[in-house]
């Protein structure tokens, strides 16, 4: 006998037997001829097996033939494979044919789990939101390895590398031991009673650099692991599972990937960030569908206006959050690793420019459609802030990827918000003046000198003025079908952009008591109105603008950053 085979074999010696049978299991009509398959080619090893190599893949790689053969061979029940992968090597992320033979085997040995219907397995991995770069290579990936692989058992979760459990996980870890069996268990949880368990470690990429423990040891590592794990699941998990369902076509997959590649570009956080959140909705929708029928709205309105919606969000390095009837949620958020101010001012410009956009499209469509007749509109809430939370909410059958915060909250107020309400919220607001005014007025007489006036009375005096001009301006507000509603922060960025780009400032000594300012751009009057507003219906008031956007404007002014003007 072989010397070599009287101590074991190396994993590499069932190199063919392993091709062949993946082969099969690839073309196997149903999950049962694929445990046939594998318990054909498992049992007849009957010799011991050894590493290929001292290298992590190669001691991966003894760990998972060994598991495969405890149940094929010797009967084990019940046995799981838990892999986390904070970082993957680049030889992982490479192209399927790779040059290293341990890392082709680790390959062939994954794939076995994903096709055992009695191995259960389960693969984490923590996506870099952070390096914009790294997302793509692991979109790539995960696309190659899970989405089309359709394999009948493999379940995969992704989470946000910024999640607090990744600072407790090395590069990657595997977990090889039994899972429970529970009805009443939504998760695959490790029985750490169970002594033939091991955990392997690896820090990075270099050789050696990797640690293996067993039995007890590595129960009680992994049990601390898997306390945060089970918590973090429930708030923060994109969980997909990748077992075949027979009934779903390949299109609706092929859809269902789309917006979880973007789910994932954009990840979630555990802080707060800065950006701007705008809320649009058709205006007088409702009343358009009764009088011109649900499928010409539908077909010729709602769809392709949704359609270009999308486009105009991606060219603004924006996200869809949802769609919400006749309702878009859009997020504008800033870099995160820059704190350069011109790159602040990005997220709400980039905002204002797609809402501008939307608006042409929409005045476009009904232009085309000839329904210029019609009070179809559209209505923007947008706010800018840094109280903005990227947030997954939900449980594990149902989640919604969305975002929260102050921020966000204002935008879909200002939004909603009828310009009835607001004139009773600046009613309230200037409510000591229009008390105190008819007073005053009758003690002054015509002729008296204003700059001899005290300044409280010269305050009553301007504040009922500019009360009275913004009641006039709401009034003139409400007949216009088209206008974008902002908070401070939001407008003293557009501002800061019409001033560097060479835009005039209209009424600078006149603004403050008319209720507007006035900018010409390209020959067009842009009319920012400011009121006040109080979202919470406390004592607060937030100073919000309104810019109407006149059918002219929309069709033939352009807006643009200033790096493309």
């Amino acid at each position: 006998m072989d010397p070599q085979m009287q101590k074991g074999a190396p994993i590499s010696f069932h190199k063919a037997a392993i091709q062949a049978c993946l082969t099969s299991l690839d073309s196997a009509p149903a999950a049962e001829d694929s445990e046939s398959i594998l318990g054909d080619v498992f049992r007849r090893i009957s010799e011991p097996v050894i590493p290929d190599s001292p290298d992590f893949y190669g001691v991966v790689n003894h760990r998972l033939f060994r598991h495969i053969l405890s149940h094929y061979r010797d009967g084990a029940e019940n046995l799981c494979l838990w892999r986390f992968i904070k970082n993957l090597t680049p030889d992982q992320m490479a192209e399927p044919e790779s040059a290293d033979p341990d890392l082709e085997m680790f390959d062939f040995l994954l794939r076995i789990y994903f096709h055992s219907s009695p191995l259960e397995d389960l693969t984490c991995l923590f996506i870099p939101i952070n390096d914009p770069g790294l997302i793509r290579n692991y979109m790539n990936w995960i696309e190659r390895y899970f989405y089309h692989a359709d394999y009948p058992t493999s379940l995969l979760w992704l989470y946000a590398l910024d999640s607090s459990l990744s600072s407790l996980f090395p590069d990657e870890l595997l977990y090889l031991g039994r899972f429970k069996t529970d009805p009443y268990l939504n998760l695959i949880v490790p029985d750490f009673d169970h002594e033939d368990t091991v955990l392997i470690k690896r820090f990075t990429g270099a050789p050696g650099h990797f640690l293996q423990l067993e039995g007890k040891i590595a129960n009680d590592e992994f049990d601390q692991i898997f306390k945060f794990l089970k918590q973090e699941y429930r708030d923060r998990c994109l969980s997909r599972s990748i077992k075949q369902n027979k009934g779903e076509e390949r299109s609706a997959r092929e859809k269902e990937w789309e917006k979880f590649e973007d789910v994932l570009r954009f990840g979630v956080s555990d802080r707060t960030e800065s950006g701007a959140i705008s809320f649009s909705d058709m205006r007088a929708s409702t009343e358009f569908l009764t009088t011109h029928g649900k499928s010409f709205y539908l077909n010729k309105i709602q769809q392709p206006f949704f359609e270009n919606t999308k486009l105009i969000s991606k060219y603004y390095n924006g996200r869809i959050d949802k769609f919400m009837g006749d309702n878009v949620m859009c997020v504008f958020l800033n870099p995160r690793e820059s704190s350069a101010s011109e790159d602040k001012d990005q997220a709400a410009l980039n905002n204002f420019f797609a809402i501008f956009e939307l608006c042409r499209i929409l005045f476009d469509l009904i232009h085309q459609e000839g329904i210029q007749d019609t009070r179809l509109g559209l209505r923007s809430g947008v706010s800018y802030g840094d109280q903005i939370l990227r947030s997954n909410l939900g449980n594990e059958f149902v989640r919604d990827f969305t975002v929260t915060g102050e921020s966000v909250n204002l935008a879909a107020r200002l939004e909603h918000i009828s310009i009835h309400e607001l004139k009773l919220h600046n009613e309230m607001y200037f409510q000591n003046a229009v008390d105190r005014f008819p007073k005053i007025s009758r003690l002054i007489s015509v002729s008296e000198d204003y700059g001899k006036l005290n300044p409280e009375t010269r305050s009553i005096i301007d504040d009922f003025t500019l009360y009275q001009n913004i009641y006039s301006n709401l009034e003139k507000l409400e007949r216009s079908r088209f206008d974008i509603r902002m908070n401070q922060l939001f407008y003293h960025r557009i501002q800061d952009y019409l001033e560097k780009s060479g835009a005039r400032f209209l009424n600078p000594d006149e603004s403050k008591i008319h209720g507007y300012e006035a900018y010409e751009v390209d020959g067009f009057r842009l009319q920012f109105f400011f009121l006040y507003y109080n979202p919470k219906g406390f004592a607060k008031y937030e100073k919000i603008w309104i810019l109407p956007l006149e059918p002219e404007m929309l069709r033939h002014l352009k807006l643009s950053p200033l790096s493309r003007r």
